[in-house]
């Protein structure tokens, strides 16, 4: 690594850190006022609130860091302009491919880990944030049961239980159908008044088992009948449904392998799980795009770049979010819905970036 190497990466890991720290500074002040009149009302403690914000940064630096790259690439070059040293290295002979290359390699890191970072950390830490808001500053009880209505629940086996309501004292299912598939297609049918919980089973009372073979159906009434394994306790019945939004690509792709398999459509979460990967690499995009305008630019003030960071971002942004709208509609194939985005960043900041380096 040469001087210039060094030089050119100190300065735009400087900008970057002072980057992320604004725009963090920022969203976390912003989301203090949205909510300070809730902690207030709760009587939320201090060790709560800033449990709270612990567990939100994560989804806030997911959010930051690629408006922190851009701002911090378009700086590095903008501030080597300003003291007139990105004149002195050109006339070195020195390209801005060349000058850029450890930064360019520095947005690659960046993007690998933020890949990772929301796959292995921001869920996670979405779910926990969730808790501490509901268990340690809302007041809710943690371990009772929780009553709920009119919903669907795919156990491991990949059964569906349609529910018109879930009482929990005592665990009681009201009008259940457990729903069995194979390859898409409806195979059996098990629909009863209510399942009684007890102790380690569920006990249907007053229904029907309905067996479909081929053309064929067959109808088999009950009074009571304990439902087979594998058993979903209690506790199960009572989860908060989890939005797919706020699922790692792993858990997604588990949760629409079930759905699958019990004939439901998967659309929506191929859309979700292809944009979790098309995202990270905004990060890398926007290095390039920053260095290639503050090359173009070469006088870059603080609030205009400030200005034109936070138009190319929420621009990405909406971008990506009308994407993934048509992808999950089905308008446009899960692919074409999360790269479209990234193909037309990618373009702007490649011609933009050519025509710099010459």
């Amino acid at each position: 690594m040469t001087l210039i190497d060094r030089y050119v990466l100190t300065t735009f890991l400087r900008t970057l850190g002072w980057a992320l720290l604004a725009f963090l500074s920022v969203f976390m002040l912003i989301d203090l006022v949205d909510h300070i009149d809730n902690f207030i009302d709760d009587g939320a403690s201090g060790l709560a609130i800033l449990k709270y914000y612990i567990y939100i940064l994560p989804q806030y630096v997911d959010y930051v860091l690629p408006m922190s790259m851009l701002l911090a690439s378009l700086f590095t070059v903008g501030m080597l302009s300003k003291n007139r040293e990105y004149s002195a290295i050109l006339s070195a002979g020195v390209s801005l491919a060349r000058m850029s290359r450890t930064v360019l390699l520095m947005g690659l890191l960046v993007t690998i880990a933020a890949g990772a970072f929301r796959e292995f950390v921001v869920a996670e830490a979405n779910r926990r944030h969730a808790e501490v808001e509901r268990y340690e500053i809302q007041g809710k009880q943690r371990d009772r049961l929780q009553g709920k209505a009119n919903f669907v629940h795919v156990d491991e086996a990949g059964r569906v239980y349609v529910v018109s309501r879930f009482r929990p004292r005592p665990p009681i299912l009201e009008s259940v159908s457990v729903q069995t598939f194979s390859d898409s297609t409806l195979v059996a049918r098990i629909d009863a008044q209510r399942a009684l919980w007890r102790e380690d089973h569920w006990e249907l009372v007053r229904g029907t088992v309905r067996s479909f073979s081929d053309s064929t159906e067959t109808v088999e009434p009950f009074e009571a009948r304990r439902l087979e394994p594998p058993i979903e306790p209690p506790r199960e019945f009572s989860k908060k449904s989890v939005d797919p939004e706020e699922m790692n690509w792993r858990e997604l792709r588990v949760f629409s392998e079930r759905v699958r398999r019990t004939g439901g459509d998967v659309t929506p979460y191929l859309a979700e799980m292809a944009h979790k990967v098309s995202f990270p690499l905004v990060n890398f995009l926007v290095v390039v795009l920053g260095l290639a305008l503050g090359a173009a630019r070469r006088k870059t003030t603080l609030w205009a770049g400030f200005g034109f960071t936070v138009s190319l971002a929420f621009g990405y942004y909406l971008l990506m979010s009308f994407g993934l709208e048509l992808g999950r509609s089905g308008t446009v194939p899960a692919l074409v819905s999360a790269w479209t985005g990234n193909a037309l960043y990618a373009t702007g900041g490649l011609v933009l970036f050519l025509r710099a380096n010459r």
